[in-house]
């Protein structure tokens, strides 16, 4: 059964799933080919994509694979996954309900796991990878996309940041924290590499809602850095002063299960 953090984040993507179904930065975002990249799909993979919101994943991966089951705690999110497989006409792709972190397949169901865009939201990312780790075969793979902070400093900041705007937040982690759970949890760190994103303030604040109230509160939350502090958060401004977008790193990472 969900805890209270489940809860509030399956009530957050419920609210707000027709704005993710139409969000660009989500269904093609460059994180997206990387990962495809990385994963290598072959028709002999059956895959699942944890937190898959509206889809995109899944049904990127759905030409490349025998089976791609999309699993998430929003039913308002799948609903718009569902649709979509359906007006695709793509038979091979099912979506379920259910948690990262408490994963509802038995041992070795999978040959592929992804998750993109949606780690940061996870509480126990260690029972996320420790459950990916579980239902991998020998010889799968797991790859993720996802956001990351370029020091433990920036994350405090960002962690804040990102919580104001959007309460389902945890951490954006930075890399070596991501590197040292993936191997607790017996990964072998196979690949990475950052893709960088822009995020308009306006659209990432449309998306979720945001009232005037929430908004005014992100941009002084943001005025309060200094220049330097301003640079390290990738925070970009016009030339009246006035926030209007901030760079992040995506990381995507493919970790292995070996035999």
């Amino acid at each position: 059964m969900p805890n209270d953090t489940n809860s509030a984040s399956s009530e957050y993507f419920n609210a707000n799933a027709a704005k993710y179904a139409a969000s660009e930065v989500h269904k093609h975002g460059p994180s997206l080919p990387v990962l495809l990249e990385f994963a290598a799909p072959t028709l002999r993979d059956r895959a699942l994509d944890v937190a898959t919101g509206t889809g995109n994943t899944a049904h990127a991966l759905a030409p490349f694979v025998r089976e791609v089951v999309g699993l998430d705690l929003a039913g308002g999110m799948l609903a718009h996954a569902r649709q979509r497989a359906q007006d695709d006409g793509q038979t091979n792709a099912t979506f379920v309900q259910g948690s990262a972190e408490d994963l509802p397949f038995p041992d070795a169901s999978f040959t592929l796991v992804t998750s993109r865009h949606a780690p940061h939201h996870f509480l126990h990312l260690d029972r996320f990878l420790a459950e990916a780790f579980r239902v991998l075969e020998g010889g799968g793979r797991l790859v993720i996309a996802d956001q990351i902070s370029v020091t433990p400093a920036v994350q405090v900041w960002m962690d804040g940041y990102q919580t104001a705007r959007d309460p389902s937040h945890h951490a954006q982690r930075p890399v070596e924290a991501w590197r040292e759970l993936a191997m607790a949890a017996g990964f072998v760190w196979a690949q990475d590499t950052l893709v960088p994103y822009r995020l308009d303030f306006e659209d990432w604040t449309a998306r979720s809602s945001n009232t005037p109230e929430m908004v005014e509160r992100l941009r002084t939350h943001a005025d309060a850095l200094n220049k330097t502090e301003r640079q390290a958060a990738g925070l970009e401004y016009d030339a009246a002063g006035k926030l209007t977008a901030h760079h992040e790193q995506m990381m995507v990472v493919r970790l292995e299960k070996c035999w």
